[in-house]
């Protein structure tokens, strides 16, 4: 009994320690990899997920950090009105790219994984070319968080 204990106990921690490797696998490519680290370890899905897995746990983290983004972005409305509002129509189109990310991710399309996590990309940035200069601190480090974390779904794209 002991040693069936011993065994079972053995095959957690190695699947643990596998799991953990391919979150540092796909962090030390990330443009942020403690962000990427944090991100995929603090969500309790990403405990024996396999890519897949950890795509869409990217794929949500990076719509949640678009939405804060937004919000951010919302609050300089009254001195940027034409940039804000491009902004918000840009933050939103990444939305929509990474949601239909989601949907190649389930059905296995990995060019459209990447395409559609590539647009999210570019989307994002459209907000801080817009700024220019003249970008919020708070804009820009909102828009570079949302940018990270879908930074992440294009490093998993590239391994499936």
């Amino acid at each position: 009994m002991a040693s069936l204990f011993l065994l079972a106990s053995l095959a957690l921690a190695s699947i643990y320690i596998s799991q953990a490797d391919l979150i540092s696998d796909i962090c030390k490519q990330a443009v942020n990899p403690s962000l990427c680290t944090q991100t995929l370890t603090s969500d309790p899905r990403s405990r024996g997920a396999d890519l897949k897995g950890l795509g869409q746990i990217a794929i949500e983290k990076g719509e949640a950090a678009t939405h804060d983004a937004i919000g951010v972005v919302k609050s300089f409305s009254g001195k940027f009105k034409a940039v804000v509002e491009t902004c918000v129509e840009t933050f939103n189109n990444a939305i929509d790219n990474l949601k239909e990310s989601s949907q190649a991710l389930n059905a296995g399309r990995k060019g459209d994984v990447q395409a559609k996590g590539s647009g999210a990309l570019s989307n994002a940035e459209t907000c801080d070319d817009e700024f220019g200069e003249s970008e919020p601190a708070k804009v820009k480090e909102a828009s570079k968080r949302a940018q990270d974390i879908i930074d992440i779904l294009l490093v998993i794209a590239n391994k499936l």
